[in-house]
């Protein structure tokens, strides 16, 4: 819903620059268009750039300060009435917003208001008076909490470009080892470090303190006890996040493709809530669509809008994720979804709905069942990075000793590594055209599911997803929930292969690029065109190709 920065100065010197300060605020606005604020002390300067979401009166607007303490939060408290209701014994709320409904639960309950939050945020709240900084960030990292900490200074930002720009840095320090990491393991996310040195983010379902200029970042309790798993809890549950997703004050859609976890919330919406919410799909030139028109085309032509990424924008749509993402954008769908979120803000929609978390809390990838060496090091299309293979970096992580268990791969997936990159790019891209993306399915009460599910429930008859199909075809009587899985979400080789787009990446590849020292460049260009003639998974050139953009992007943007 929002951007926020939180600059504090640490040192004896109490005087920030309000100039520098504005100027960096500048490169969030998009993240909050509706109404820009600032505060400005002289030991302290917060901004926050509001998007119109809920509660859309001037009274909602951030900062917002209650005796002593000032709050800023990005997100959305979808039980905030429910919590409202709670605290009206203790408060007198002023306004109807979720943000006045979050600071009275941590004047009330403390770091305990974990307990009760069911949402997606982040947030820094500062006692004037005892000079204690607060904060937190969801249980998925849905809302990002980027952070640098210093002898001299505190920053807080909903993204990296207003940090680097107050640090008045003249050159850009990468991490290394979050680029090795990257490379090697095409993760990242699970720490809380950034491709950028000194620069750090909270972990996803993590909180803490900044007093006496020292940081301590404590981990959010999770665990919800629920019993009596079976079909109908199941879908009660899916039904109860959804209708909390569903509360907004502007019209809201829903991104859907062939898929069964989108289906689902339009399912659900439509039957359910009877709430038509508009539709928006992507579509790549040239890529067979067949499915997608069978099942929706005809049905949902009065309120399905779809646009298309043409091959010709794939790189200039790659250096513009780049930048916007401030990490490596993951793959072609990234790049489509930024020409999406554009399309969508045309038709005025300010809130979208995505099945996000459904693939990996109830097992929807073949990958998970299979045995597979967690101490190697592989390449995202199955093959060992390897000297015999011609794939293969200068450098290499250890990888973190990990057992080959189903729980733990499940869990990492969610918590550690797949979900919450995927979340960051998300969001980013989505606020960039200042649009909310929510995901209904990450929330506390389905991963507490899927600690009770067992293997036999996920994947049956090489069927994923298993129980979540049963559940929705029980419900639905929609036998789309059964139909076989589509596996290739995104024509990545078929665009990289295209005649303009080969000719621009083999000029890049012939250039020396900075991320060439992660690399044997003659091996990759081998391997290039080994890629052109078999026509394989050319992953690789395209980790290359993305790394070599965000590096680009960031050694020559105009801080």
């Amino acid at each position: 819903m929002c951007g926020f920065i939180f600059h504090k100065q640490l040192g004896k010197k109490n005087d920030i620059d309000k100039k520098l300060f504005k100027s960096a605020s500048k490169l969030i606005v998009n993240r909050g268009p509706d109404n820009q604020t600032y505060q400005n002390e002289n030991e302290y300067n917060i901004f926050h750039a509001r998007l119109n979401i809920i509660d859309l009166k001037s009274r909602s607007n951030q900062p917002f300060k209650y005796k002593d303490l000032n709050i800023v939060y990005n997100g959305e408290i979808y039980n905030y009435k429910k919590l409202r209701k709670e605290l009206e014994k203790n408060f007198s709320f002023k306004t109807t917003s979720d943000t006045e409904v979050l600071l009275a639960s941590y004047i009330k309950w403390g770091e305990k208001m974990f307990d009760k939050l069911e949402g997606m945020f982040s947030f820094v709240i500062y006692n004037i008076k005892k000079n204690i900084v607060f904060f937190g960030r969801d249980l998925f990292g849905q809302k990002p909490l980027y952070y640098s900490i210093s002898k001299n200074e505190l920053i807080f930002s909903s993204e990296i470009k207003p940090i680097i720009k107050l640090k008045k840095l003249k050159k850009i320090n990468f991490n290394d080892k979050e680029i090795n990491k990257y490379l090697n393991f095409n993760y990242y996310g699970d720490s809380h470090t950034t491709f950028f040195k000194d620069i750090y983010q909270v972990k996803p379902g993590s909180y803490g303190y900044v007093k006496n200029n020292k940081i301590i970042i404590k981990k959010i309790n999770s665990k919800l006890k629920l019993n009596n798993i079976n079909e109908k809890k199941i879908f009660d549950i899916l039904k109860s996040e959804i209708n909390l997703h569903l509360i907004s004050d502007v019209e809201m859609g829903i991104l859907i493709s062939e898929g069964v976890d989108s289906k689902s919330i339009l399912d659900i919406s439509d039957k359910v809530f009877k709430k038509k919410l508009k539709l928006f799909n992507l579509e790549f030139e040239n890529f067979d669509n067949t499915l997608f028109k069978k099942n929706y085309k005809d049905k949902y032509k009065k309120r399905i809008h779809s646009t298309i990424l043409y091959k010709k924008e794939m790189l200039r749509y790659l250096d513009e994720a780049s930048s916007i993402c401030e990490a490596p954008p993951l793959s072609l769908f990234t790049l489509g979804m930024i020409k999406l979120f554009r399309f969508i803000k045309k038709k005025k929609i300010k809130v979208t709905l995505n099945g996000q978390g459904i693939d990996e809390i109830f097992g929807g990838y073949h990958s998970i069942y299979k045995n597979i060496d967690r101490n190697k090091i592989y390449h995202p299309s199955g093959e060992i990075l390897s000297k015999e293979k011609k794939i293969f970096l200068k450098k290499n992580l250890k990888q973190a000793k990990n057992k080959n268990n189903f729980k733990v791969i499940r869990y990492q997936m969610c918590f550690k590594n797949k979900i919450p990159k995927n979340l960051n790019q998300y969001d980013k891209i989505s606020m960039n055209s200042s649009i909310e993306n929510r995901s209904p399915y990450l929330t506390k009460n389905l991963s507490s599911i899927m600690s009770k599910l067992k293997k036999h429930q996920l994947y049956k008859d090489k069927q994923t997803k298993k129980i979540f199909r049963d559940v929705m075809y029980k419900f639905t009587g929609n036998a789309f929930y059964h139909q076989k899985k589509i596996y290739e979400q995104a024509p990545q080789s078929g665009f990289m292969l295209n005649k303009s787009n080969y000719s621009n990446i083999s000029k890049i590849l012939k250039k020396n690029n900075y991320c060439d020292k992660y690399f044997y460049k003659k091996n990759l260009i081998v391997y290039f065109e080994d890629f052109r003639l078999k026509k394989n998974n050319g992953f690789l050139i395209w980790q290359y190709l993305s790394l070599n953009s965000f590096i680009n992007s960031f050694n020559k943007f105009n801080f």
